[in-house]
């Protein structure tokens, strides 16, 4: 056991001391092999006396007490009396209630005492209530999406420490701008044992500072430990980047911080030459700021080894110091906080409930992965959830909200029917459903290439194919599609030089093949003398059946109209019955 751990253990015990005599059977008897069988059991609303904060409140406790059955001494737990104290206030029975505010280590302790065999026994335990975790880093990485556009999901779970002792410092402060003076202020701890130390980068679990500045470049922090050792953690130099999110134009409204912390194992580098990332953001006095470059959230490495402070107390004060070193850029600091291994803490001082599940849902489904990559058909503002558990079965939700923006919805209409005649041409439009267009921008396409220079909302086509037209919206920058299957048939005429009207459902009358496709085509026939013994305006589905004509060769004319033009068909046809 290192010494770290066994001046903790000691210390421990010590802060026990009263729990452990206690616990001891009363031996002012010699009845001492009895006492030694005596059992007593707290019996919490959980098991495991971890609760989430929305169960506190008032809390019911029951005792169990006897010898157990292989002892063989009689006994009558409704004879032993039950005194149980919490946090100091007294209460007797064995099912009891208290009332518990929210997150906290409580300690529970029961005396249980049989008048009978004069034996008592003394147990504590510790409930703990959970702290609630936050959401901070939780993000989607649009706002706003066009419909169908994938856009990912960031979901972070941050689990909030709870002491019975300060680990930090809060105030909102100035950090002058490059004249020579700093931040400072200082942390006292006096719960650990005494001539417990320092031995090595390992015994630090971090050191963090939450600030804003528009220059990381122009700031050095440093640490200063009990014994006066000064531990720089950021030196100055590197890229000029924000740290959090200043409000550049005004010196007098804080920004937003973000907790830069220096631990044994960082996620990044030293600042001084970790690349810096870009985002956009919205300061606290309402500037937007694009493409703005600032280190990121999260642990680095120190400038100097943690070792340094090998050998310091953990009993004392601690000291940080920011010192803005530059003129020209300014920023704010709302804090610091300095925590130790875990193994230095009593369990009754320092717990956090760890998150061990996280998930993302949208409209109660959920989505694989963290972060998970999502898309949305459907315009409208949509939520997406992202739902933690942490180890004390405690479940939190955040919700976060994308706009989907609706897709340019357009039908094509053609001035033919489809399928045209083989040869023929027809005139595309589109016609806008969702919008005005009057924000629309097009580009024609088929086979997947552009056709050059068509960017109307018309086309005039004639050859075989599908026609895509890619609108896109200039104000959304939304892009939609729609497509048109261009298709031609043969349409050419098939006329019948004889029928034969004779009423056996043959070929009983004048039908000429393909007429449908020219409507309005008028017929005239003439006998072989030049009377006219037929006519009609729209001979389609209007066939000559003969009359009473008499057998023999009839002449006939159609004048049609194809493409435009008034054509002319011109032949005999006989009729035999």
């Amino acid at each position: 056991m290192t010494q770290k751990k066994l001046l903790s253990f000691i210390f421990s015990l010590l802060l026990l001391y009263p729990v452990l005599v206690a616990a001891e059977p009363d031996k002012l008897n010699e009845n001492d092999e009895v006492c030694d069988h005596f059992q007593v059991r707290i019996i919490a609303p959980d098991d495991s006396f971890r609760i989430c904060p929305s169960d506190a409140g008032m809390l019911t406790f029951s005792a169990e007490a006897g010898y157990g059955d292989d002892a063989g001494i009689a006994f009558d737990p409704l004879q032993f009396t039950y005194h149980w104290s919490f946090s100091g206030v007294q209460y007797d029975g064995m099912e009891v209630s208290h009332y518990f505010e929210g997150p906290g280590a409580y300690p529970v302790t029961l005396t249980v005492t049989d008048p009978v065999n004069d034996c008592m026994l003394q147990i504590t335990k510790v409930l703990q209530i959970a702290t609630t975790p936050t959401f901070s880093g939780t993000m989607i990485s649009v706002d706003t999406a066009c419909a169908g556009d994938a856009f990912t999901l960031f979901g972070v779970g941050n689990p909030t420490v709870w002491t019975g002792f300060p680990t930090g410092v809060e105030a909102t402060v100035f950090i002058p701008d490059g004249d020579g003076t700093y931040y400072e202020s200082s942390l006292e701890f006096d719960v650990f044992g005494q001539g417990v130390e320092i031995l090595s980068a390992q015994d630090i679990d971090r050191i963090c500072v939450n600030l804003e500045h528009t220059d990381q470049s122009q700031l050095r922090f440093e640490l200063e430990s009990p014994t006066g050792e000064i531990l720089l953690l950021k030196a100055t130099g590197g890229p000029t980047a924000n740290l959090g999110e200043p409000v550049v134009w005004d010196d007098n409204i804080p920004g937003r911080g973000y907790a830069y912390c220096f631990t044994p194992s960082p996620q990044y580098g030293l600042m001084a030459v970790t690349t810096p990332q870009f985002h956009e953001y919205t300061d606290r006095a309402g500037n937007y700021y694009f493409n703005a470059a600032y280190m990121p959230s999260g642990s680095y490495t120190p400038q100097e080894n943690l070792d340094k402070l090998a050998g310091s107390p953990l009993n004392g004060k601690w000291t940080m110091r920011v010192t803005d070193t530059t003129p020209s850029e300014t920023g704010h600091v709302f804090g610091w906080s300095l925590f130790f291994d875990e193994g230095f803490y009593p369990d009754s001082l320092i717990f956090y409930p760890e998150i061990v599940d996280s998930r993302w849902f949208f409209n109660g489904t959920p989505i694989d992965g963290n972060p998970a990559s999502s898309a949305v058909q459907q315009s409208g503002d949509h939520q997406f959830r992202f739902q933690i558990t942490d180890n004390f079965g405690c479940t939190y939700d955040t919700l976060l909200t994308v706009t989907i923006l609706p897709l340019p919805e357009t039908e094509i209409i053609s001035d033919l029917e489809i399928p045209v005649c083989e040869g023929d041409s027809t005139f595309l439009q589109v016609i806008p459903v969702n919008s005005s267009g009057f924000d629309w921008v097009y580009q024609w396409q088929t086979g997947n290439q552009d056709i050059p220079g068509r960017t109307y909302d018309t086309l005039m086509v004639k050859t075989p194919a599908t026609y895509t037209v890619m609108i896109t919206d200039t104000v959304s920058g939304c892009i939609g599609f729609a497509d048109f299957d261009f298709t031609e048939q043969n349409c050419d005429l098939t006329i019948p030089n004889v029928f034969t009207p004779n009423g056996d459902g043959i070929n009983d009358l004048f039908e000429i093949l393909n007429l449908e496709h020219y409507p309005n085509a008028q017929m005239i026939i003439y006998n072989r003398w030049g009377q006219k013994v037929f006519e009609h305006p729209d001979y389609y589905n209007n066939w000559w059946d003969g009359g009473n004509a008499p057998d023999g060769v009839y002449f006939y004319v159609l004048r049609y109209a194809r493409m435009g033009q008034i054509r002319y068909a011109e032949g005999t046809v006989t009729i035999i019955r």
